[in-house]
């Protein structure tokens, strides 16, 4: 075998090893006989009510944390090792409580003035950190996200939001056009209904 049948088997298996690892959720992996980590971020592994919060900013460790929803940012801040800087963050936002998976944001703003930002995360994020997507809340970014759901098909999906409402049910994509039992039930993984729009 050459070197360069050898690089283009590397790179195929390592492309491979990649597709694997994106597509296969992690409680896939456990009924192989993998030990779950401590701080597995798939949902289907966590317990009721935690959420997924990516940390950012001017914090002592920057990273994604699991907590129960209802957790302040004061107690998510310090389970992030508190401020790397010393801001004075407005008394009221490290009150707020946090009710779904999102990123929060440290930022400078002003000499010794701090401010807090909740945004949601990013649609890559969503899906490497094996988060289900919304469908009350998510936008056409996220739901493009979804295995076999395009820009057409999700901009569907936000029209008949608007008309009928939240949706209630998962099943209740089977009422948007584009989708049938067999696109229902590939994505049936990946999504949740729980916010209102």
């Amino acid at each position: 075998m050459t070197r360069d049948q050898q690089w283009v088997v590397l790179f195929i298996s390592l492309s491979l090893a990649l597709f694997f690892f994106l597509t296969t959720p992690p409680s896939a992996w456990n009924e192989a006989g993998r030990s779950t980590p401590e701080n597995d971020l798939s949902l289907k592994n966590s317990p009721a009510g935690e959420i997924t919060v990516e940390v950012d900013g001017s914090v002592n460790r920057r990273g994604i944390y699991s907590i129960q929803a209802g957790t302040t940012v004061l107690d998510l801040i310090e389970k992030a090792g508190g401020m790397s800087a010393r801001l004075s963050l407005p008394p009221e936002n490290l009150l707020n409580k946090i009710e779904k998976s999102c990123r929060l944001s440290v930022l400078p703003d002003g000499e010794e003035k701090g401010r807090i930002t909740l945004e949601p995360l990013a649609p890559n994020k969503l899906k490497i950190l094996f988060l289900p997507v919304d469908l009350n809340t998510a936008g056409i970014e996220e739901l493009d996200t979804l295995p076999g759901i395009g820009p057409i098909t999700a901009q569907a999906i936000m029209e008949y939001r608007e008309i009928h409402g939240p949706f209630a049910s998962p099943e209740d994509l089977l009422q948007v056009r584009g989708i049938g039992p067999k696109k229902l039930a590939a994505i049936l993984g990946h999504i949740t209904v729980q916010g209102r729009p």
